[in-house]
C-alpha cells in the first residue's frame, strides 16, 4: 500500500504468480481517495483471487478487450470479408461501451446499448452478431484472468428491426430493364446479378479477364475490398465455395459487350487521365465503384423505374435464386451456381425464395396416393 501524490490517491498492489512463459510477475492495482477505501478494494481483490483464481484488471476496458480479440480472432475466421464484418460489430460496441471498464460493465449496460442499436434500426440478426462479438471478447478476457464473469453472456438482447430480403418477379425485372433511363452500366450490372447470381462484391470485383465473352464464361475469383489505406481493390472471396465458373447467358454477354464499347470510348476520350483498374464495373474514369454509392443509385433507379425504392443490390441475387427455383432447377444445382458450400445454406438463406418448390412434395404425394380411378 502506498500514496501516489501525482494522482492524490492511495494505491494497493496484489502480487500474482509469475507468468510461466515470460517469468514476469503479474500485478493488479486498486486505488482509492482514502487509505481505508484502497485497503477495502485490495481485500476484495484478494478474496476474488482466492475464490476464483482470477484477479480482475481495474483499468482494462471494453475497447481493449475487443482490440485484443480482433488481433487474434478465432482460427475459423480467415476471410477478409468476415474480419471486416467483425470489425464493424466491434466499432458499434465501442461507440456505446468502449470506455467502460470491464470490471464495472453490467448486464444492464449491455442490454441498454443493444436497445439503442435496435432503436437505431439495427436488424435482429445484426444485433445477435454484435452481442456475440462482445461475448467472445469478454470470454477471451476471462481466459486471461482480466475479468471474472461474462456480463454480455448474461444480457438479454432486443429483437431489433426486421427487413426480410425479397426477390423481384420476372415482370419487375422486365420493367426495370425496359426503363428508358437505364444506362449501359446499369443494364450490365442488373442482368449479371439476376442471371448469374453474383454477390454485390463479386460483381464490383469482377475482372475483365474473368468475364470471357469469347468462351462465354464468368469466372468468379475476386470480390471488391477496401484495404488498409482505403483503396478499393479486388481481393479474396467470402469462402472457397464462392470460387466458381458459370456459363455466360446470352443477355449477359450482349450487355457486357455493350459496356466494353462504352468504356473503350471513355478511355479514348480521357487518354492519360483514364485509370485502368482491370475491373468490369468502373466509373467513367476507369476507377472502382464505391459500394455505398452503387446501393444508393440502385434504390433511386428502382424508384424512378416504378418498381419502388426499397430494393437492395443483393436482392438481385435473391431474384436469381427465385427465378431458378420457379423454373424447377434443383436446390443442389442452385447452391452450386450461387457459390454455397452446400444446399442447406441455400435453403436457410433463401428459404422464402424456394418455398414454392418445397410445396411440390405435397402435390407429388397426392398424385402418388390418389385413389385408383380418380382424375
Amino acid at each position: 500500500m502506498f500514496y501516489d501524490a501525482s494522482r492524490a490517491r492511495w494505491v494497493g498492489v496484489l502480487e500474482l504468480e509469475r507468468d510461466p512463459d515470460t517469468r514476469k510477475r503479474d500485478r493488479r492495482k486498486v486505488s482509492g481517495r482514502t487509505k481505508t477505501e484502497a485497503r477495502d478494494k485490495l481485500a476484495e481483490l484478494r478474496r476474488e483471487y482466492k475464490l476464483s483464481g482470477v484477479a480482475p484488471s481495474a483499468s482494462y476496458n471494453v475497447r481493449s478487450a475487443l482490440a485484443d480479440w480482433l488481433a487474434n480472432p478465432p482460427a475459423t475466421v480467415r476471410s477478409p470479408i468476415s474480419i471486416k464484418v467483425l470489425q464493424d460489430h466491434a466499432a458499434r460496441i465501442n461507440a456505446q461501451l468502449g470506455d467502460v471498464r470491464l470490471v464495472k460493465l453490467t448486464p444492464g449496460q449491455v442490454e441498454a446499448a443493444l436497445r439503442r442499436m435496435a432503436d437505431g434500426g439495427l436488424s435482429g440478426s445484426s444485433l445477435q452478431a454484435t452481442r456475440s462479438v462482445l461475448v467472445r471478447a469478454i470470454r477471451r478476457a476471462q481466459r486471461d484472468g482480466l475479468v471474472v464473469r461474462n456480463v454480455a453472456d448474461l444480457a438479454d438482447g432486443p429483437r431489433g428491426s426486421v427487413r426480410r430480403s425479397k426477390s423481384m418477379t420476372l415482370e419487375q425485372v422486365q420493367q426495370l430493364l425496359a426503363y428508358p433511363g437505364l444506362t449501359t452500366w446499369w443494364r450490365a450490372y442488373i442482368v449479371l446479378g439476376v442471371q448469374c447470381g453474383l454477390r454485390p462484391g463479386e460483381i464490383l470485383g469482377l475482372l475483365r479477364e474473368d468475364a470471357d465473352t469469347d468462351q462465354r464464361l464468368i469466372r468468379i475469383r475476386h470480390a471488391l475490398h477496401r484495404d488498409r489505406v482505403a483503396e478499393l481493390t479486388p481481393g479474396p472471396l467470402k469462402t472457397q465455395a464462392s470460387r466458381r465458373t458459370l456459363a455466360m447467358p446470352a443477355d449477359v454477354r450482349a450487355a457486357l459487350l455493350d459496356l466494353r464499347k462504352e468504356q473503350a470510348a471513355d478511355r479514348l476520350r480521357l487518354g492519360a487521365h483514364y485509370s485502368d483498374s482491370g475491373l468490369v464495373f468502373i466509373d467513367s474514369a476507369g476507377r472502382p465503384c464505391l459500394p455505398p454509392t452503387v446501393t444508393r443509385s440502385f434504390k433511386r433507379l428502382c424508384r424512378d423505374a416504378g418498381t419502388c425504392d426499397d430494393w437492395q443490390p443483393r436482392e438481385l441475387r435473391h431474384t436469381f435464386v427465385s427465378l431458378l427455383s420457379h423454373a424447377g432447377v434443383p436446390v443442389v444445382s442452385i447452391a452450386d451456381a450461387a457459390g454455397h458450400t452446400n444446399a442447406n445454406i441455400t435453403r436457410g438463406v433463401y428459404r422464402h425464395q424456394i418455398a414454392d418448390v418445397v410445396t411440390q412434395a405435397a402435390s407429388a404425394m397426392d398424385a402418388v396416393f390418389a385413389p385408383v380411378g380418380s382424375p
